[in-house]
């Protein structure tokens, strides 16, 4: 997951995802933050499963990891990683272990999908959670590139031919900020009014399209996906809304939440269209 638009592309190679974005805040301002990529069509293809398999999966289902601990997870159903590489992940354990309030959850039961978790004691608890985010993977990323830096340089030419011939690539395993879509936001909260605004700076850091796709068709074959892929947003919260300052935007029949579908490509090119404020009745 080194950048976004690389990450989408993988998953966009075999198949199309949904994005649900589900929040809820209590009366006391706890937040509970989901986001779950939903991918139907790799359970499809898993085919029938035996009961011992079941088994297994509803086990893998209830559990939720940090970090690490979910790549590793990820092992058995994706890429296989050479062990060099992921003991290039266990260089930054500590780093990583201060974003362990981040939980991960594969969900096999009915599908494939794969869920982000934060849960906060409030609005506070939840920016500062996301300044941690932003911190560690700046540390990660600079300790990474002195890393791949200092391989590079103590490469022989005879070592370096004998690379480029098999077609390796002496890289960083981390991009830019691969948690920036939940740690570009920030929440306020008064018990009235609810806020949310997204720095778009942060949101789109490695989503360029220049940088991820060298052709135009690649270009045009990834725009005309992102078209596709929708982006579910629900908050729900402990009254009725009064009023949101979102187009489109549905309440549910119980009036404590709304809902709003955005597509990627909207999101890509106008993140702050996910702005929002509401007022809650008294």
């Amino acid at each position: 997951m080194k950048n976004f638009l690389l990450f989408l592309s993988s998953i966009f190679l075999v198949t199309s995802c949904t994005i649900n974005e589900n929040v809820s805040v209590s009366e006391q301002g706890e937040i509970e933050y989901v986001q779950r990529i939903e991918i139907p069509q790799i359970a499809a293809m898993m085919g029938t499963l035996s009961d011992e398999d079941k088994i297994q999966f509803n086990q893998i289902s209830n559990s939720e990891h940090n970090y690490l601990d979910f790549i590793m997870s990820l092992q058995s159903f994706g890429e296989t990683k050479t062990t060099s590489e992921m003991e290039k992940y266990m260089l930054y354990k500590e780093e990583l272990h201060a974003i362990d309030f981040i939980k991960f959850r594969l969900d096999l039961r009915d599908n494939f999908a794969f869920e982000i978790i934060n849960r906060s004691k409030s609005t506070d608890d939840f920016n500062q959670k996301n300044t941690i985010i932003e911190e560690v993977f700046d540390q990660i990323n600079l300790k990474e590139n002195a890393r791949v830096e200092a391989e590079l340089a103590a490469e022989t030419p005879k070592q370096r031919k004998k690379r480029l011939k098999k077609g390796e690539e002496i890289e960083s395993i981390f991009g830019d900020n691969p948690l920036s879509g939940l740690s570009s936001m920030t929440y306020a909260y008064d018990g009235k009014t609810f806020k949310k605004n997204i720095d778009a700076v942060k949101y789109l850091k490695g989503a360029s399209m220049d940088e991820t796709f060298k052709t135009e068709e690649e270009k045009a074959m990834m725009n005309s996906m992102l078209k596709q892929m929708k982006f579910k947003t629900k908050y729900t919260f402990p009254r009725k809304i009064k009023s949101v300052n979102v187009q489109d935007a549905m309440l549910t029949a119980d009036g404590k939440s709304f809902v709003v579908e955005y597509t990627l490509e909207q999101i890509l090119n106008r993140p702050e269209i996910t702005d929002f404020e509401v007022i809650l009745e008294d």
